[in-house]
């Protein structure tokens, strides 16, 4: 009996295996609060807000606002679209990021994380690591030159709406 049940459930164990990496976990519209650095400064966020789109096949970034204290809400609307190969691979496609060349490798999907490292310019990097535990979408995102003052960052708790 119980051989019969391991050569029922392994068709199952395998195809589970090979299952393409998903961004799915982030697709929606997510509010929270959070801490927003620039220069030698931070900022609490009362009020953070981000919303994206993701399934097996694609990830994109719709728009995103935060109001900070001391600093004028900001609203951001720009759109970036990565495609999402099976092995969790993004590539960035399209969008506003204009020292992204189309059909550039910037980041992974693993799991429920997604990782991102993007140029900026010549030297400096947009190091963006998001990830959903439990039901908190934890952003991390870090600009500027490796290894010396960012020019600016943001970390922010987020949940579903």
């Amino acid at each position: 009996m119980f051989r019969i049940f391991l050569l029922l459930l392994a068709p199952v164990l395998a195809s589970s295996a090979l299952a393409a990496e998903s961004a799915r976990f982030i697709d929606g519209v997510w509010s929270g609060k959070g801490a927003f650095q620039m220069g030698d400064k931070i900022v609490l966020c009362g009020d953070v807000m981000m919303k994206f789109s993701g399934d097996e096949k694609t990830f994109v970034v719709r728009e995103a606002s935060m109001t900070c204290d001391g600093m004028p809400p900001q609203n951001f609307t720009e759109v970036d679209s990565f495609s999402l190969a099976d092995d969790g691979e993004l590539t960035f496609e399209k969008g506003v990021a204009t020292q992204i060349a189309a059909g550039t490798k910037v980041g992974r999907v693993k799991g429920a994380r997604l990782t991102m490292l993007n140029p900026i310019d010549a030297t400096k990097m947009d190091d963006i690591d998001i990830r959903l535990s439990g039901d908190t979408l934890v952003y991390s995102q870090i600009a500027g030159a490796p290894g010396v003052q960012p020019d600016y960052a943001l970390l922010a708790f987020m949940k579903k709406k």
